[in-house]
C-alpha cells in the first residue's frame, strides 16, 4: 500500500515537473522566437495565396509554402544579424522594438488565456483602468528588457564565433 502512495506521488511530481518544463520552454521559444514565427506565417500565408495555390496542386502547394517560408526567415535572420552588426544603433534599437513586442504579445496572451480568462489582456493590479494600464506596460518593459539583453548576449556571441 505505502508502495503505490509512492509510486502514485512520483507520477504526479514527474507530471508536475513536465508540464512546468513545456510551459516554460514555450515561453522562452515565444519569447525568443517570435518574431521568426512572425516572418514563417507571413511568408507562408502571402506565399499560398499569391504564388503557390496558382501554380502548384494538390500537397505541392504546401511544399511551396513551407520553402518559402523557411527561405523567409533565413533571410530575415541573416538581415537582422548584417544590421546589428553593421548599423549597431540601430540594430539595437530595432532589437529593443523586437523584444518588447514579443514580450508585449507573450505576456497578453498567457494573461488573456490563463489568469483573467479572456475578460483582459492586462493583470487587474489597480482600481483605476489608466494606471492599470501603465503598470502593466512597466512590467512588460522590464520584461522586454531581460530578453533584450539576452538577445544582445546571443547576437554578440555568434559575432564572436
Amino acid at each position: 500500500m505505502i508502495g503505490l502512495v509512492i509510486i502514485f506521488i512520483t507520477l504526479i511530481i514527474l507530471y508536475l515537473g513536465v508540464i512546468l518544463f513545456a510551459g516554460a520552454t514555450f515561453v522562452k521559444i515565444s519569447l525568443f522566437a517570435l518574431d521568426k514565427l512572425a516572418v514563417f506565417i507571413a511568408s507562408w500565408y502571402y506565399t499560398h495565396h499569391y504564388f503557390s495555390v496558382q501554380f502548384s496542386s494538390g500537397y505541392a502547394i504546401y511544399f511551396w509554402d513551407v520553402l518559402a517560408a523557411i527561405l523567409a526567415v533565413i533571410i530575415y535572420s541573416i538581415l537582422f544579424q548584417i544590421i546589428h552588426k553593421n548599423f549597431k544603433v540601430v540594430g539595437k534599437i530595432l532589437n529593443l522594438a523586437i523584444s518588447f513586442f514579443s514580450s508585449m504579445t507573450v505576456y497578453c496572451i498567457l494573461v488573456h488565456g490563463f489568469i483573467t480568462n479572456g475578460k483582459s489582456y492586462f493583470l487587474p493590479l489597480l482600481n483605476n483602468s489608466f494606471m492599470n494600464q501603465v503598470v502593466n506596460y512597466i512590467t512588460i518593459s522590464i520584461i522586454s528588457l531581460v530578453v533584450w539583453k539576452r538577445r544582445e548576449d546571443y547576437l554578440m556571441e555568434m559575432k564572436a564565433e
